[in-house]
């Protein structure tokens, strides 16, 4: 989802919104929210209208999930930030505040009645039989460490954002349908073929290391490096009596469902249950012996130097330990079944690093340079020879239809007919980073389509443009303040 809306930002209409409102249903709990500190204020300011920190968790969790239920759960903290998953949800939260501005000027209102509806249509909050329960809903908030206040202004801000998108969804023209939809219908035939740099061979002697490592020294510093302290308070002989177990995991329930949103019986996540009433019972000793080794009575288990960024600690305990001081005593962290207590003695600022520290890495940038370098030559080679061109589309490419391009996976194929479509040229070369993709124009023809599928995507279109029009110009006119750095 998150690689879909930076490729389609322009028509994208609260996407993240549409899914944070979806996912109630499935009502998980998850671990991806960011920790900004204090809950009640504010991490941006749009016009008149903040952007809170719990709005931004909240909505930050909510597509966390989403991304890790896509990848059964294989989803951390470093593959969201690869994704960009905090500037995703800050800029869909702009955008809402942009037009919460809007609505606050021209008098949209959303009632309480309107937000009780919208809450109590959702099925987490029903039994079997489809009826609402009270204390489906409370366990609901207590599981988020949300008032029931908050979350219901949430969800009157997203009913009022609903409310303007709703007047955006317009009707092509006659003439629109004409000019648009031709362009819909166009199709194409293609030879094709795929160039891997990992097939390209090259050879480097240690001359040419040096000298390409003695042009670039400065690409080439340690990382920085701190000096800690740790102290490690792990679980001994912590037993748990049943009664204990099932009342945990009746009062979370929300956080152990599967795929549906279905909650998963306590035989199957029992393990889970009793890690995390494990770690809720060990935090009481991580915060006494954290005040014990502030005031010197007792001694860390053990004094390491970590690269930054080290897999010992998730990102968001490595943003803490950047952003402290030295001796600075953090509060305890979880790290697996245990708590970690981190006092920062010495940082180690980036330093040059000598020919043979730099050596590997000099070898992997030169060989990835020399063999994309062997791997253009060998696609415009292909280019001018399109009889060599190994693989054919089995159907036409359109615009509104993601084709599957034999030894592509599906995003891949999206970029290929990006590129297609957007080229003027009859033969072509796709760069997708380690790999490049040569094709030729076979045939192209109008093909018949459905007029009804065709006018719902001209008027997504129009839709997509007007909102983006609006977007633009609400940033203009309503001044957007950031209060947290790197969003």
């Amino acid at each position: 989802m998150i690689s879909w809306m930076q490729r389609n930002n322009k028509y994208l209409i609260p996407t993240i919104w549409i899914a944070t409102i979806a996912f109630i249903g499935a009502g998980a709990v998850g671990w991806g929210s960011m920790d900004f500190g204090d809950r009640t204020s504010s991490i941006a300011k749009v016009g008149d209208v903040p952007i809170s920190k719990l709005k931004f968790n909240y909505m930050y969790n909510n597509l966390y999930l989403l991304e890790s239920q896509k990848r059964n759960g294989k989803f951390d903290r470093e593959m969201a930030k690869k994704l960009g998953l905090e500037k995703s949800v800050f800029d869909e939260l702009v955008r809402e505040a942009l037009l919460l501005n809007l609505a606050k000027e021209y008098g949209i209102i959303v009632t309480d009645k309107e937000v009780a509806l919208e809450i109590t249509s959702y099925d987490i909050f029903k039994d079997k039989n489809g009826v609402f329960h009270k204390e489906y809903y409370e366990n609901f908030l207590k599981s988020r460490g949300l008032k029931a206040k908050e979350f219901e202004d949430i969800i009157r801000d997203q009913l009022k954002v609903k409310k303007i998108v709703k007047l955006l969804n317009v009707k092509p023209l006659e003439f629109e349908k004409e000019v648009i939809g031709s362009t819909f219908r166009i199709g194409d035939k293609i030879k094709y073929d795929i160039l891997e740099a990992k097939d390209i061979n090259v050879t480097i002697d240690d001359n040419e290391l040096k000298e390409y490592w003695a042009k670039n020294k400065l690409e080439y510093l340690t990382p920085t490096r701190y000096k800690l302290q740790l102290l490690w308070t792990k679980p001994k002989d912590i037993n748990f009596t049943q009664e204990e177990i099932e009342k945990f995991y009746k009062e979370n329930s929300f956080e152990y469902v599967d795929k549906e949103g279905k909650t998963k019986p306590l035989s199957e996540v029992k393990d889970e249950v009793i890690k995390a009433l494990t770690l809720q019972k060990l935090k009481k000793d991580a915060i006494i012996e954290r005040s014990r080794f502030k005031k010197g009575k007792l001694s860390p288990t053990e004094v390491v130097t970590l690269d930054e960024g080290d897999k010992i600690f998730t990102p968001q305990i490595w943003k803490e330990i950047k952003d402290a001081k030295e001796n600075d005593i953090l509060k305890p962290k979880v790290v697996d079944n245990s708590y970690v207590t981190i006092k920062l003695e010495k940082v180690i600022k980036p330093q040059e690093m000598k020919f043979e520290e730099a050596k590997e890495l000099v070898k992997r940038d030169l060989t990835q340079e020399k063999r994309r370098e062997e791997l253009f030559k060998k696609a415009q080679e292909l280019q001018k020879n399109p009889s060599k061109l190994k693989f054919e589309s089995k159907d036409y490419i359109t615009l509104s239809t993601l084709p599957k391009l034999e030894g592509l996976i599906a995003p891949e194929s999206f970029e290929v007919t990006k590129a297609l479509f957007g080229s003027s040229k009859k033969s072509d070369i796709v760069n997708l980073g380690d790999k490049l993709v040569v094709y030729h124009i076979n045939e192209q023809k109008l093909l018949d389509k459905n007029p009804l599928l065709m006018e719902k995507e001209i008027s997504d279109i129009k839709s997509g443009e007007l909102y983006y029009n609006l977007i633009t110009d609400l940033s203009k006119k309503y001044k957007i303040e950031k209060f947290v750095k790197g969003l």
